[in-house]
């Protein structure tokens, strides 16, 4: 059987390029730093914050409190997340109070993208007080946390949807890392 040289060389090519740009995306994973140099030790981030839900045509906002925590890498960990208050309620919600917000399933994982951060399954179970038509928001989502600044990070904002259900709202990192610890 003969083999066409250059079948052979387009082949060869295609092959090299393939095994480049799969290199190309390995090394280009971003992981955390803090000051441009790499996280090799654990590391603590306090979030302070809000939110928006929405449940249908109805909702409220909150204010937050996280901690995320990494060991450095690609990876990184919510260990906290606290509703302090939630307030404005809207549609059927008008008028309605929180009884309690759990946290479930904790720690979240936190995944670096080259510019943003992913929380993986994150579940928040919302209890309302008597009075509000909406008694219970059991809610489990994968929210998008888009970094205002990626290699200096002090603000984020955050967004995701589910069938009829949308979360969205912002952090600032706690003092004294405000702006000290990015991804890169």
């Amino acid at each position: 059987m003969k083999i066409d040289k250059r079948l052979l060389l387009v082949s060869m090519a295609v092959a090299v390029t393939m095994f480049a740009a799969v290199s190309a995306s390995s090394a280009s994973a971003a992981v955390w730093k803090m000051s441009g140099v790499n996280v090799t030790k654990f590391t603590e981030l306090g979030l302070t914050g809000g939110e928006v839900f929405e449940s249908g045509t109805s909702g409220m906002s909150c204010e937050l409190h996280a901690t995320l925590t990494t060991e450095g890498g690609s990876t990184g960990k919510i260990t906290k997340f606290e509703t302090k208050k939630c307030s404005g309620g809207f549609g059927e919600m008008t008028g309605c109070e929180l009884n309690v917000t759990e946290s479930k399933g904790l720690p979240w994982t936190v995944d670096v993208g080259t510019t943003d951060l992913t929380i993986t399954n994150m579940h928040l179970r919302r209890t309302f007080k008597a009075g509000c038509k909406i008694t219970e928001l059991d809610k489990t989502y994968s929210p998008t946390v888009t970094l205002i600044t990626p290699t200096a990070i002090a603000e984020m904002e955050f967004t995701a949807a589910i069938t009829g259900y949308k979360s969205f709202g912002s952090f600032t990192v706690d003092s004294p890392n405000s702006g000290t610890y990015g991804i890169g």
